[in-house]
């Protein structure tokens, strides 16, 4: 007997385990009238033939892979108000950082904080997301600056990963600032000492790329350290200024080149012709009033490309799956069959978890959401919208 069998009036899914690019990313199959049939949390077939019997079975009038976030900040301690009105105000991020606010109030508040009250913070924002239909994570250190806090964070994320549903990829993102009152050459040393202490709990090593915190030599000389000791690599590249992050990106094989708000033509080029893949979060430069990334750019030169909410307490504090996906159809261009690759399969690839998830067919696990009354062109034109029932490796999630 099937453990569970959802039938699905349409249901919209990318397919393969690799990212798509360019041209391909519109490719999305969609079926009518399908059952999805689930055994062991795994999906074994995606039919029209009703099976004969399940254990349980659910109706919906819209089924989508579940989705796959893999740029967030959590996580984090706190807000940052202050930073939210003095922008409005005219100050830049810059201004903010160089003064005190920025990273450096988010790293005040999760030095604070204990492990216990780091992990009931953030653990409502997971709950939340899953409740969204996020049913995997990526989250980064990098508000601690410091093995203590940097730690601290990474065992928060251990914690979350065992007390809720979703699945959180993790991500070591010492080089997010330098400490005040430290040299950058003397933390860059301390980082590289701390990639020994991570090597069996982060998947990823991130650094933030801008000028005046992390010049592309200092990314260089540390990512190539990072990949010696076998980690893959990001970058956030290009968000304030352009620094010739994504071109580094590619240089040296990293997984991802992230933001990307800021790049030229050279860049493009180079990542079409690539295989790092170019993560963009249109909720940032909304928050931020900084122009989008160039995403319709990208897909027409053949680039990879995934969507992400970069959720964080300053520069995106966007807690929201749809309305990612509504900036990134007003103002990325993209089409919705593009968003859903992008923000499910690509973006399950830059986190290497392709094989088992980003998509609805058999061998992957039963990540799903269940939509009434919606179609996927709904999604980004809806704002506010939510999944009815979220399914988890075949255990269900009712909202």
């Amino acid at each position: 007997m099937n453990e569970l069998v959802i039938f699905a009036r349409k249901l919209y899914t990318p397919q393969g385990k690799e990212a798509v690019c360019g041209s391909q990313m519109p490719a999305v199959n969609r079926y009518d009238n399908v059952y999805v049939i689930v055994e062991n949390g795994i999906i074994r077939e995606v039919t029209s033939q009703e099976p004969k019997s399940a254990l349980m079975k659910i109706e919906t009038d819209l089924l989508l892979p579940g989705i796959v976030d893999c740029h967030t900040h959590i996580p984090f301690y706190g807000f940052r108000e202050n930073d939210f009105f003095r922008r409005i105000q005219g100050k830049s991020y810059d201004e903010i950082h160089r003064s005190g606010g920025g990273i450096y109030e988010t790293v005040q508040k999760v030095r604070n904080a204990s492990l216990a009250e780091l992990v009931r913070f953030n653990l409502k924002w997971m709950l939340h997301l899953f409740s969204l239909g996020v049913t995997t994570i990526e989250g980064k250190s990098g508000y601690g600056l410091s093995w203590e806090h940097e730690s601290k964070q990474i065992k928060a994320l251990k914690i979350l990963s065992r007390i809720t549903p979703v699945d959180i990829v993790t991500t070591f993102m010492g080089a997010h600032a330098v400490p005040p009152a430290m040299s950058k050459e003397s933390y860059i040393k301390e980082l590289v000492k701390m990639l020994e202490l991570i090597k069996d709990s982060c998947s990823f090593v991130d650094i933030f790329c801008e000028s005046g915190i992390f010049e592309v030599t200092d990314a260089e000389y540390y990512l190539s350290e990072a990949v010696k000791k076998g980690f893959k690599i990001r970058l956030h590249a290009e968000e304030i200024k352009h620094t010739g992050a994504t071109q580094l990106a590619v240089k040296l094989g990293a997984i991802s080149a992230d933001h990307l708000l800021k790049i030229d033509e050279n860049d493009i080029k180079a990542l079409s012709q690539s295989e790092t893949i170019a993560v963009l979060m249109p909720s940032t430069s909304f928050y931020l009033g900084e122009k989008f990334a160039p995403a319709r750019d990208l897909i027409e030169a053949g680039a990879k490309v995934a969507i992400a909410s970069d959720f964080n307490p300053g520069s995106s504090a966007v807690a929201d799956p749809y309305f990612v996906m509504h900036l990134a159809a007003r103002y990325l261009k993209m089409s919705p069959y593009e968003i859903l690759t992008a923000f499910t399969l690509n973006a399950a690839a830059v986190l290497g978890i392709a094989d088992t998830c980003g998509t609805v067919e058999p061998g992957k696990n039963a990540d799903m959401i269940c939509f009434k009354d919606a179609d996927l062109l709904t999604l980004p034109y809806m704002i506010g919208i939510k999944p009815v029932e979220i399914i988890k490796k075949g255990r269900r999630f009712a909202n």
